[in-house]
């Protein structure tokens, strides 16, 4: 007849099987081999002590014993083993630190299966009856057992110190993960050293049935909380590959500003090799990083210079406190991007765009002098060319104008809440006596505020112009229809100029759709480029969309302003 211990017990054995084959289904995973073996092993230990209880003769039930204590070594080095690999130090468990974890077991199963000749595992062996009927060993435990159990706590115990570690600024997936890892060995150590040590007032060792909550503990982790599909190994991997292969060079230090990591890019700034450079001051490696180094517990962001194989680079540095637990500051991260091409690259802009706004400009203002001097002496066939002449130049000192006023506007402007249909009406009634031959509407209601500045109303000109101008038919005439819509499915305001000419070019939205120009795929002008990068600054966007009709329409997407934000009377200086 089965005894209720003996079903526990066995059970224990059955849930620990069933546990077993879901690790072994990840058995690809970090931690999933020795997890493995640390649940076979208590399942075994479950199931040998269940048959110890159905075991009439007392050297049965010492054979029985034995296999239970042979089985039990196994547990904690491989809960060990897990954790160390779980938690992403595989590197830890070199053979000579598994060699020396496995001293102490070695020892001990020796000592187990030969008791007889020195009683240093057990003392006495005793049955006792149990409740229902069953007999239990009852052995008088010898000083190689304390000793064993107390190696086992200690192993516990570090696993313990790792997994706490992992669980503090660890996310809510990785604490549920810790604390199933926790309770499937912390409740079966708990629960056998009270046992032995006499605490629990119970007939048979309850060891077996706390592996049944550790079992249904581990599969719920397994199933639910991915245990063994995303593990903090597998972040801890990438952040040290992020670090070892990232370009920007980094470096960290200690609160005291010595020198506790460098990643390999940053090796090159220093005249020492990475491991002369642990440990050494950072003031006398590079004194001038070293100044950068806010305040503990402050943040802060620079532009140096370093002289690094004899040319100046320039760096975009960054520092950033790192925290222990409690907020206590313990270093400073430091990055260092490399910015020479960037400052060089902003250097030929700044020399090319004064170049454009004020030297061509002043020669054109000579060319267009002279020209008019020309025209009024010319003779009509001359006077023609020479007007072409001043329309050109007028179009080139125009746009240079126009390019100044958005870098300008670009580099100073504060965006503020500015109601949309005053800004429009100015702009278009401008246009309607530029062109009166086209037909220009708004649509706008005057509840509508935008988040901009003075640059936006350049983006209208430009759009509106270019619509009367490029988009007329044949014979002169153009419609030109600006409509204002504030749609659901987006955050900002819809502000559509169409017109019913030809269209764009194909060719022209592209160049802006993919931001670059290239010697065969380029626009043929700047309007619709400072269109661009107005709304873009804004933070919107500009698209193009095609209708059943003819022409084209621009749509720009710039953010919706609510009119309460605004300072007194900073809107109604731009209202009405």
């Amino acid at each position: 007849m089965v005894t209720t211990p003996l079903a526990v017990v066995l059970l224990a054995g059955v849930v620990g099987m069933a546990v077993a084959f879901l690790v072994w289904l990840h058995r690809d995973r970090p931690g999933a081999g020795p997890l493995a073996a640390f649940v076979v092993a208590a399942s075994l230990w479950a199931v040998a002590y269940g048959i110890e209880l159905a075991m009439p003769g007392l050297e049965g039930m010492i054979r029985l014993l034995q296999v239970q204590l042979t089985l039990s070594v196994v547990i904690p080095v491989a809960w060990l083993a897990t954790v160390v690999e779980y938690t992403g130090h595989p590197n830890w468990l070199t053979r000579r630190r598994v060699a020396l974890l496995l001293v102490e077991p070695a020892l001990f199963v020796t000592l187990v299966w030969s008791n007889e000749a020195h009683d240093l595992v057990w003392t006495a062996t005793e049955t006792r009856y149990l409740s229902s009927a069953a007999v239990a060993l009852d052995p008088a435990y010898g000083i190689a057992y304390w000793g064993h159990l107390s190696y086992m706590l200690v192993l516990v115990l570090a696993g313990g110190l790792l997994l706490l570690r992992v669980m503090v600024g660890s996310n809510q997936l990785f604490r549920g993960q810790v604390l199933a890892l926790l309770v499937a060995i912390g409740v079966p150590t708990v629960v056998q050293s009270l046992f032995v040590l006499g605490v629990l007032p119970v007939d048979f060792d309850p060891t077996s049935l706390s592996y049944v909550a550790s079992g249904v503990v581990l599969s719920v982790a397994i199933l639910r909380t991915k245990l063994l599909d995303v593990a903090p190994v597998t972040r801890e991997l990438g952040r040290e590959a992020i670090f070892t292969e990232l370009d920007d060079q980094v470096v960290i230090v200690d609160e005291q500003l010595r020198v506790v990591d460098v990643n390999g890019a940053a090796v090159a700034l220093f005249e020492r090799d990475q491991d002369a450079l642990l440990g050494r001051p950072l003031s006398e490696e590079l004194p001038r990083l070293a100044e950068t180094v806010p305040e503990p517990g402050q943040r802060a962001q620079t532009e140096m210079a370093l002289e690094r194989d004899g040319a100046l680079r320039y760096y975009d540095v960054r520092v950033t406190p790192l925290y222990r637990a409690y907020g206590v500051v313990s270093g400073h991260l430091i990055s260092l991007r490399d910015i020479t091409e960037r400052r060089q690259r902003e250097q030929r802009l700044d020399v090319l765009n004064r170049l454009l706004r004020h030297d061509i400009r002043n020669e054109m203002n000579v060319v267009q002098g002279n020209a008019d001097m020309l025209r009024d002496t010319a003779g009509s066939e001359e006077r023609e060319r020479i007007q072409r002449i001043i329309r050109t130049v007028d179009g080139i000192v125009d746009r240079s104008n126009k390019i100044g006023r958005v870098t300008e506007a670009l580099e100073s402007e504060h965006h503020r809440p500015m109601r949309l249909r005053s800004l429009l009406e100015p702009v278009v009634e401008e246009a309607r006596d530029s062109y009166p031959d086209a037909t220009i509407s708004l649509s706008c209601d005057r509840d509508v505020w935008i988040e901009g500045g003075p640059s936006i109303i350049i983006a209208f000109e430009e759009l509106i112009e270019n619509a009367a101008e490029h988009g007329a038919a044949g014979d002169g005439t153009v419609t030109v229809e600006i409509t204002v819509e504030r749609r659901a499915d987006t955050p900002g305001v819809a502000v559509r100029v169409s017109d019913d000419g030809p269209g764009i070019a194909a060719h022209e939205r592209e160049v802006i759709r993919s931001g670059t120009e290239t010697p065969l795929k380029h626009g043929s002008g700047v309007g619709l480029w400072l269109v661009n990068w107005i709304v873009r600054n804004l933070g919107g966007r500009m698209a193009f969309t095609d209708g059943d009709q003819p022409g084209t329409t621009v749509e720009l997407q710039v953010p919706a302003a609510d009119p309460e934000t605004a300072e007194d009377g900073t809107i109604r200086a731009d209202d009405d």
